[in-house]
């Protein structure tokens, strides 16, 4: 018997040591008894920080968090079953987004496979459409195979972690019965760090040379999950190009002149305008409205991304470049630089106008979006605001002007779940205020448990409108009337106050929008700020801003 705990014991030891050798340093662990020997392992670890989240779907999205805080691949781990099953929403949108998340699922030895054993479903692969590599690991016994493939496999996957090939992995590990490892074999934990990969290339610009040296050109920034944009602001200088920055890019913080913001409220005023040249940087962009004029407009388009399966949506790119963007822009600025100030002093000029409005709109206004804006406007650059899917993100993208706030959200698979677990996950590392409708909010309420459990600060604010105000703006609305409010609509009739005395957060309701725009946001503690706003009037007066943004518009100087 000693000899197979000793065996399973440096098959976990050796497996924790090389998650914190290859990056990791948090590891979010759900309870329960087959994962006894990784669970402990961990723990045991000097330099594993561990987290204990009971409800596997929410502890996969907290495990996101951190990533997108950190920048650093962290560790996920869970018993057998269908403890693994719950983690596939937040395994999809850390394939989509490129997180490096680390699964690592426990299972039920071989022998217990496929013959109706309790717990025991099949777990390997599993998780194959959303992740980058995955391995079912051996039983743990005498053999220096054992410890072999764990070394050999975690250098497979250890390109997974950083760089153009980033995303999840999956390990399965099954174990047989004792699971307790002998916790007194410390000499199996290793603190070693193994030094950081850098990536850098570069590459031959004569093919697209051709096509920056032209005066008109637009740079188009998503989401780049962190990388340093510094050389998009000097391109910019140099070649006298315009910015388009979604709220994601974090570029509008910068308050820089030639980052437009108002793009969005722009091209639903019917902005009509051809640039020669357009290039895009980083994941797409959150407006649907500007991902529209992308596919139509006839000029050619780069794309760079560092990661080695490019995002073609909206429109398949003239060329595709796997390069950071500072890389990639570093290398630009050597292209004769155009001398058209008009083509961007245009830009900024129609942004100006665009941005007045929508102050103005922000200052009167009683709807989301005006809520929204007067809560941007508050934040500092200590402060980072996860925001919600469907129409929180929107409006940030509309509202937003320069806010000195980070911002971030789930923007891979575009799902509403495991929002207020993201969020939390971010607040190990961060100041978090997070921005999140009514039907999100419930969806993900069992993620609250962290702020209570952890004593993680955040402050909520639920825009609580009763249902899925997204949908009044599709055509559902009009073409179903009938079908609307039970199908779309889906009021939840919800006190919110009664989560917020169940996971002991300070609590304030607003009846109005008015009345929250006077609210001082809090320096600690977590917080639920729940404001009571109305779907129809928010989709009318959102449809009058857009409505004024008509008398903008590109004017082309005469040849």
């Amino acid at each position: 018997m000693s000899t197979l705990i000793e065996s399973l014991t440096k098959q976990v030891f050796t497996f924790v040591s090389k998650l914190y050798e290859y990056g990791v340093d948090d590891v979010v662990i759900s309870p329960g008894s087959r994962s006894t020997p990784l669970a402990i392992a961990c723990e045991r670890h000097p330099h594993l920080k561990t987290w204990v989240h009971p409800d596997e779907r929410s502890a996969a999205f907290f495990a996101l968090g951190i990533i997108k805080a950190s920048q650093k691949p962290v560790a996920i781990i869970c018993t057998s079953g269908t403890a693994a099953s719950n983690y596939m929403p937040a395994v999809s949108e850390a394939f989509i987004s490129r997180l490096p998340l680390v699964v690592v699922t426990s299972d039920r030895p071989h022998e217990l496979r496929n013959v109706g054993a309790p717990q025991a479903i099949n777990q390997v692969n599993m998780f194959q459409n959303f992740t980058k590599f995955q391995f079912d690991m051996p039983i743990a016994d005498e053999s220096e195979g054992t410890l072999n493939v764990i070394n050999m496999n975690m250098i497979k996957a250890e390109k997974h972690f950083v760089g153009p090939q980033r995303g999840p992995v999956h390990f399965n590990f099954p174990f047989r019965e004792p699971l307790i490892p002998n916790v007194k074999l410390r000499r199996y934990l290793s603190s070693k760090r193994k030094l950081e990969t850098k990536y850098q290339k570069s590459i031959d610009f004569t093919s697209i040379q051709t096509y920056i040296e032209k005066p008109r050109g637009v740079v188009i920034v998503g989401d780049t999950q962190g990388q340093d944009l510094s050389q998009i602001l000097t391109y910019s200088a140099i070649h006298n190009i315009p910015i388009l920055a979604d709220p994601l890019s974090n570029l509008r913080k910068l308050n820089h002149p030639n980052v437009i913001s108002t793009y969005d409220a722009l091209f639903k005023g019917g902005l009509s305008i051809e640039p020669q040249f357009i290039i895009r940087v980083g994941q797409p962009v959150v407006s649907k409205h500007l991902n529209n004029w992308l596919k139509e407009v006839k000029c050619p388009q780069i794309l760079v991304q560092n990661n080695d399966t490019p995002d073609a949506y909206p429109k398949v790119p003239t060329f595709s470049v796997e390069l950071s963007p500072n890389d990639f822009f570093r290398q630009a600025q050597d292209v004769t630089p155009t001398q058209n100030k008009n083509w961007l002093e245009k830009w900024i000029t129609m942004d100006k106008e665009a941005s007045a409005l929508i102050e103005k709109y922000i200052d009167e206004e009683t709807d989301e979006g005006a809520a929204v804006g007067s809560l941007l406007k508050k934040m500092t650059s200590k402060d980072t605001v996860f925001v919600g899917n469907s129409m929180p993100i929107r409006d940030v993208d509309t509202f937003n002007l320069n806010s000195k706030a980070e911002i971030a959200a789930n923007r891979g698979a575009n799902g509403i779940d495991g929002v207020v677990s993201t969020a939390l996950g971010m607040s190990v590392y961060k100041k978090v205020t997070l921005i999140i409708g009514d039907v999100s909010f419930f969806h993900d309420m069992n993620g609250l448990i962290m702020s209570k459990l952890h004593d993680l600060d955040i402050t909520i604010v639920c825009l609580n409108n009763n249902g899925g105000g997204i949908f009044n703006y599709l055509a559902q609305k009009e073409e179903a009337p009938e079908h609307f409010e039970k199908l779309f609509g889906t009021p939840l009739d919800l006190d919110f106050q009664h989560v917020a005395h169940l996971y002991e957060l300070g609590y304030e309701k607003f009846e109005s929008v008015s009345d929250y725009k006077k609210q001082t946001l809090p320096q600690f503690g977590s917080y639920l700020y729940e404001i009571l706003t109305n779907r129809e009037e928010n989709t009318a007066t959102h449809r009058q801003l857009f409505e004024q943004m008509k008398g903008i518009q590109y004017v082309k100087s005469p040849r």
